[in-house]
């Protein structure tokens, strides 16, 4: 009876999610995907094609929400209030949040990947914010809130 007991416990513990301090994966089930797998932008066109004329350039790590079926591979989303259409190879609704951990009050936020560039805003400590590339040297391509910018990694759990 004990052995069956320790084995229903062990299995509950692996099998409900909780939060440690390290980073974790979460899905946007509100409708939303993040760019993802380019170097800069993508196009947002006009209509569901390759020949399309672009409305926008959505940045790398931008997110999008979908308003409808697209056709041809693409997304029919909307980006800063443009309604176009967007590649699903470039979409996922997938994301890694990071804590700011390891100072007094918050980290900066910055321009590029340099402590000498310029400062769009803080993130206060235990804050999270969404991962979407190693911008190496050091640094980390994130979204907090909205703003897209860099920090260095070391502050990051």
């Amino acid at each position: 009876m004990k052995k069956l007991l320790a084995i229903l416990i062990w299995g509950a513990i692996l099998l409900c999610p909780f939060e440690t301090s390290a980073s974790m994966g979460v899905t946007n089930t509100e409708g939303g995907l993040y760019v993802v797998k380019c170097n800069e932008s993508i196009s947002l066109r006009s209509s569901p094609s390759f020949e399309a004329s672009a409305l926008a350039q959505i940045p790398l790590g931008a997110a999008v929400r979908v308003i409808g079926d697209g056709a041809n591979g693409f997304a029919h989303v909307s980006y800063k209030g443009i309604n176009g259409y967007a590649l699903y190879d470039y979409l996922t609704p997938h994301a890694t949040l990071y804590k700011v951990v390891n100072c007094n009050e918050y980290i900066s936020l910055r321009s590029a990947p340099s402590t000498e560039a310029a400062t769009l805003g803080t993130v206060p400590l235990a804050e999270r914010v969404r991962f979407v590339k190693d911008a190496g040297n050091g640094f980390y391509y994130v979204d907090y809130r909205g703003t897209l910018g860099f920090v260095l990694s070391e502050y990051l759990e």
